[in-house]
């Protein structure tokens, strides 16, 4: 019987599984695919975050600051006269309200989406924020003398609240109920008495609210 040597085998004989083999995860193609993974994830990760963030602001409006929106406002040499005036009502213009508000202002389409509207007593502004640039302005009609009582500046003027403010036409009309339920929603304190067919009128440095029929002054409001 042949005999096997045995110290030629130990010395060609190599264990599959040698500790000198390299592993898997040790070889250059396994390197760049782990690599690849990670950026990949990395970069979806940052598509997800940009997009989070692009649904928070369409869903949440940035805030403004109302002082500094009505001193870009009123630094427009058409709105001079405003500075430090209160105005009535201010609304945004979205999808939501754009139909309903079509329908009281003509020429008012899509594009006017994100600009506001500012009310005065006396006038009403599209105002585009963003741009700080006046898109319209629309003048309101003083109360004419024909439609009032003939004893309405008479007695109204009698009252030591109107003292030196006599010889000014002032710039106003009558409450209705829509345009007051308005004025308590933003103005809660100023038109808390008022009621419907109170006359809102508008000086120069006052805002007068007058009860004609009991010739009463509901409020006065120092502008300025």
């Amino acid at each position: 019987m042949a005999r096997v040597d045995s110290t030629k085998l130990s010395s060609s004989y190599t264990p599959p599984y040698s500790y000198h083999n390299t592993h898997l995860f040790e070889r250059p193609a396994f390197q760049y695919i782990l690599a690849f993974s990670i950026l990949a994830t990395l970069i979806i990760s940052i598509i997800a975050l940009v997009n989070v963030y692009q649904l928070k602001k369409a869903i949440v409006p940035k805030t403004i600051n109302v002082n500094d929106f009505l001193k870009k406002l009123t630094s427009h040499n058409e709105m001079k006269n405003y500075v430090g005036v209160a105005p009535l009502n201010i609304v945004q213009i979205n999808n939501n309200n754009l139909a309903n508000l079509q329908a009281q202002i003509n020429g008012l389409d899509a594009s006017y989406a994100g600009n506001f509207i500012v009310q005065y007593t006396d006038r009403i502004v599209v105002y585009d924020y963003d741009n700080d640039k006046l898109r319209g302005t629309v003048s309101l009609q003083q109360p004419q003398q024909a439609e009032l009582p003939t004893d309405f500046f008479t007695k109204l003027n009698e009252h030591s609240e109107l003292q030196g403010l006599q010889n000014q036409q002032p710039i106003g009309g009558q409450l209705d109920s829509a345009s007051l339920n308005t004025l308590k929603q933003q103005f809660p304190e100023i038109y808390e008495n008022a009621k419907v067919g109170d006359f809102l009128l508008r000086y120069q440095t006052k805002l007068v609210i007058y009860d004609y029929n009991q010739d009463k002054i509901v409020n006065v409001i120092n502008l300025g």
